[in-house]
């Protein structure tokens, strides 16, 4: 894992110095100011409620792992960190998770588990015999 990293990391820092070159590094600079405070601010905003959500949602064993990832909240707040942390292939990521929130946020979400069939009964033993 640190690995992996660290690659992401030096691909991040390459990908800026790069387009650092073709576009200028005042405007590359921007870019990853810009980005940082719309992930501050979408966190600021939303961050809370989204996290609670999906906290309720594990502790109240309503959600698998699959559906977990399959929640706009995660979406956003995955999102709004990936925006915060500087770097070009980040940035992307984060934009297309927290367009994903704003794009499916009127839809009904639906569930990935289908709910289970539960009957409830009341009963009452009318046998007084005792059993042996």
């Amino acid at each position: 894992m640190p690995l992996f990293l660290f690659a992401v990391a030096c691909i991040e820092v390459f990908g800026l110095i790069r387009i650092g070159r073709v576009i200028g590094g005042t405007t590359v600079l921007g870019v990853i100011l810009l980005t940082a405070v719309l992930g501050l601010v979408l966190l600021r905003l939303r961050g809370g409620t989204a996290l609670t959500a999906v906290v309720v949602s594990l502790f109240a064993g309503r959600a698998s792992s699959r559906e977990l990832f399959r929640r706009r909240e995660l979406s956003l707040l995955l999102g709004g960190i990936l925006l915060i942390i500087p770097g070009l292939l980040s940035d992307a990521l984060g934009l297309g998770l927290v367009a994903r929130y704003l794009l499916t946020r009127g839809r009904p979400q639906r569930s990935v588990e289908k709910e289970r069939d539960v009957i409830d009964v009341e009963y009452k033993v009318h046998d007084d015999s005792p059993r042996e």
